[in-house]
């Protein structure tokens, strides 16, 4: 049976779509949120599969309580460790994590403590060189993306050739590092994936991944 749920967890809001206790939960981008076209796409996608979903706004951002400014990778990994252990407190969930670009980032550091079963990546660099504000940038000094990698496996990395913001040599780079199993798939997209046949593509490799690791 089909179940839809909206929580508020500590001021993070989102939705939950479960099916089963297998689940997809959703990093958003750095700028984006829950309500992202990706996200609502997958959800759809995964629910046909049997899998369960759960998309939040990070703080600071969508609905979700705080100010922007408080958008460092150390706040949100603590906030995805707040969701997922909603999850798997209320479920038993087994979850992957679903990450787009920032959310790309705070997927491999969290996910490299290896309680993840599986991992897919989009649009994701290994490392920001936009000086968002000062606290923003000297937290992510305190983190090696590509270090963290490598205490990942079972991860699909995806890519646009037309990424404006990200080149392609950050998903290679940390596919390099990822450990097997893993996959790299490139697509003729943007930053942002949004040519929706494309999209359509990616995502659909992403629940086929999922669909053979959760």
């Amino acid at each position: 049976m089909r179940t839809y749920e909206k929580f508020d967890l500590n001021g993070l809001h989102g939705i939950i779509r479960h099916v089963s206790n297998k689940f997809i939960v959703c990093c958003h981008g750095l700028f984006s949120n829950k309500n992202s076209k990706k996200y609502i796409e997958i959800e759809e996608m995964a629910l046909e599969k049997g899998i369960s979903c759960i998309r939040f706004d990070f703080r600071g951002c969508g609905e979700s309580k705080g100010e922007f400014a408080e958008s460092t990778l150390t706040n949100r990994i603590k906030d995805l460790d707040i969701v997922i252990k909603y999850i798997s407190r209320k479920f038993n969930a087994r979850y992957a994590l679903f990450g787009s670009s920032f959310g790309g980032m705070v997927s491999i550091a969290y996910g490299k403590q290896g309680k993840t079963r599986a991992m897919a990546i989009m649009s994701t660099p290994y490392k920001i060189d936009t000086m968002l504000n000062k606290n923003f940038t000297e937290d992510l000094e305190k983190y090696d993306i590509l270090k963290m990698a490598e205490s990942c496996s079972h991860v699909l990395v995806i890519h646009g050739i037309n990424d404006e913001l990200v080149p392609c040599e950050h998903a290679l780079k940390i596919y390099e590092k990822i450990k097997p199993p893993k996959k790299i798939l490139f697509v003729d997209n943007d930053h942002s994936f949004s040519d929706a046949k494309e999209r359509k593509r990616a995502l659909e490799e992403v629940v086929k991944w999922f669909e053979k690791w959760l």
